[in-house]
């Protein structure tokens, strides 16, 4: 593997994920670069090579490459000394997504300076500021700071001053208390030691009786500049708030044409847009982060208001199966690889 070609090498966690990974990628490589899926425990740190899979003459083979000029980082949870070490021999700033569990708090400070009126209250979780925050708010989200596709987000609701609702991916209750004292252990138990944040509740508007969420993509194109690819939305299934569990996924301009006239569709579209690029050139200002894509997750409230409930830093790219601009989808990473190289 010693011809002079422009490697670009995408990391993922485990060898099983590699030929789908990778096959996703070929369909819709267009540049001139050559890809190949490798895994952390397949760097040979010592020679600085690496055992990659790759597609040769129509087959899948493993062969050792140099290092790639470029690293594309679909693996999620992805040990930060490892990117240290890569980003020691490749350029740390040739490793794009190198931090894609994102902290829910951290991101809220970033946006919060720049946005802060499209944000939910959002705070560290204990216990105590959670029955103070819930005398104000009603309704609070109790969410894991790294968390993700929903998983351990509780919804609390004070029905009354003897009745307060916990429940999990569904609006009935799976836990109902009758006092505060109940409520701070019930909680405690339910989190245990794992950091969490509480997030203030918002109505959100539901189309046909189901919530639904937005998702805009916004990814580096060829000359390293942040668009908005895609948006999309999850629809809940009746009686749940979590869309990570949902019933189809569609345009959002579908849904939003259920609502509204096409001139307040219109309005509502370019809200999304101005606010997923502004969180995109927020993110940029931190140095701690080096993005080529990532997702916004919106919601659309009574009012016809938009709040930022999460940002998702490796984009769920199966759910764009058989969407408007699923090929970009592909096509951006690898357009910002390029960029990447060349500069």
């Amino acid at each position: 593997m010693n011809k002079d070609h422009g490697f670009v090498g995408i990391l993922v966690s485990n060898r099983i994920q590699r030929k789908n990974v990778l096959k996703q990628y070929l369909r819709f490589n267009k540049t001139n670069l050559k890809l190949f899926c490798f895994t952390p425990s397949s760097i040979m740190w010592k020679n600085k090579s690496i055992i990659g899979l790759h597609r040769s003459h129509g087959k899948w083979v493993l062969s050792k490459f140099p290092f790639p000029k470029v690293v594309y980082n679909r693996c999620y949870e992805t040990n930060q000394e490892l990117i240290g070490r890569l980003g020691a021999v490749i350029g740390k700033d040739k490793c794009f997504n190198h931090i894609n569990q994102f902290d829910k708090h951290e991101i809220y400070t970033n946006l919060s300076r720049w946005l802060a009126e499209y944000l939910p209250d959002t705070v560290p979780f204990s216990t105590e500021t959670a029955v103070h925050l819930l005398e104000t708010h009603e309704v609070l989200y109790l969410k894991p700071s790294c968390g993700n596709k929903g998983q351990g987000v509780y919804r609390v609701e004070k029905k009354s001053a003897e009745e307060i609702q916990i429940s999990l991916h569904y609006f009935a209750p799976t836990i109902i208390v009758r006092d505060t004292k109940q409520l701070e252990e019930r909680m405690q138990e339910l989190v245990g030691s794992t950091p969490y944040i509480i997030q203030r509740g918002v109505p959100i508007r539901q189309v046909k009786n189901n919530i639904f969420d937005i998702r805009a993509l916004v990814q580096k194109n060829d000359k390293g500049l942040w668009s908005v690819t895609n948006v999309i939305s999850r629809v809940a299934h009746k009686g749940s708030y979590n869309t990570s569990i949902c019933e189809n996924v569609c345009l959002t301009e579908e849904v939003l044409h259920q609502l509204y006239p096409p001139d307040r569709v219109h309005a509502v579209m370019q809200s999304v847009y101005n606010i997923s690029l502004r969180s995109a050139e927020i993110m940029d200002e931190n140095k701690a982060y080096h993005l080529g894509e990532f997702s916004v997750d919106l919601a659309l409230d009574n009012e016809d208001h938009l709040w930022i409930i999460e940002l998702n830093g490796k984009p769920q790219k199966d759910l764009y199966d058989g969407i408007r601009n699923q090929i970009a989808v592909y096509e951006r990473p690898l357009q910002y690889a390029q960029y990447l190289h060349t500069h």
